[in-house]
């Protein structure tokens, strides 16, 4: 058996993602990594781990590592595949063996006549209120890795924000927002007609769109102060609900630029 190594403090944040702490010293260990920009260290595992959610304990080979960034606090997400959890014992001994003996089943007894099935009582308005949809639990389930890293660093003033944009623009285009550690931001991929940075202390987003202000004319944007950026982009900050609608508008406009490029 192999060297094992296992991080103590490990919350899961979703499937496969865990945020936990770790010195970058202790972490440089795990390989030589290019980038050391920004306050995270994000470390990809190539092996299924083990994670005790008891003890919150994740365990992993060190040598089917790789670093993608070495961060500059104690902050550390991991990224890598759950070991399924072995059936309890208790569980496999209630089911029945295939070696049981079998009793003889009784004799059949005279079939009734068929009678028409009743049609189904629909439940109470007030029932069926009482067990509405969590669109925060649907849309974590629909999202991609990249996704959901972005949405657990988002500070709680600009969670809900953040959902209802990610929520719109998934609606229409599947891809998957990548960390970019040189700038702090999130690229979305395979495409970066778009991109988004968190930025806690002015509680709002930071986005940027393929194309230049002028490309966006034809676009109503409420509430957007859209500005000039660098290298064909445009840019803005969100930090209200009611901006998201046509922060979508330019999103979907800019999908476009980079289609006419």
């Amino acid at each position: 058996m192999g060297l094992k190594v296992t991080i103590d403090n490990a919350k899961p944040i979703d499937t496969g993602v865990w945020k936990a702490t770790l010195k970058p010293d202790e972490a440089a260990t795990f390989g030589d990594c290019a980038s050391k920009i920004g306050p995270y260290t994000v470390l990809y595992l190539e092996t299924i781990v083990d994670f005790n959610a008891r003890s919150q304990c994740l365990t992993f080979d060190p040598s089917a590592t790789r670093l993608l960034n070495l961060g500059t606090t104690d902050q550390i997400i991991i990224l890598g595949q759950h070991a399924a959890q072995p059936q309890s014992a208790t569980a496999q001994s209630a089911q029945p063996s295939p070696m049981a003996r079998r009793e003889p089943a009784p004799e059949k007894a005279a079939r009734p006549a068929p009678q028409p099935s009743p049609a189904p009582t629909p439940a109470p308005v007030e029932a069926r209120a009482e067990a509405p949809q969590n669109p925060e639990f649907e849309l974590s389930q629909a999202l991609a890795t990249g996704d959901k890293l972005f949405l657990s660093e988002l500070p709680s003033e600009l969670r809900s924000l953040g959902e209802m944009l990610l929520s719109e623009v998934r609606s229409q285009f599947p891809g998957e927002l990548t960390y970019e550690p040189r700038f702090a931001k999130f690229d979305e991929t395979p495409e970066i007609f778009w991109t988004v940075k968190i930025m806690a202390a002015e509680k709002a987003l930071h986005i940027t769109v393929r194309g230049t202000p002028d490309d966006f004319k034809s676009v109503t944007a409420q509430g957007i102060n859209l500005k000039l950026d660098k290298f064909g982009y445009s840019k803005f900050n969100l930090s209200q609900k009611a901006q998201v609608p046509g922060a979508f508008e330019l999103i979907k406009k800019a999908a476009k630029n980079m289609m006419e490029l």
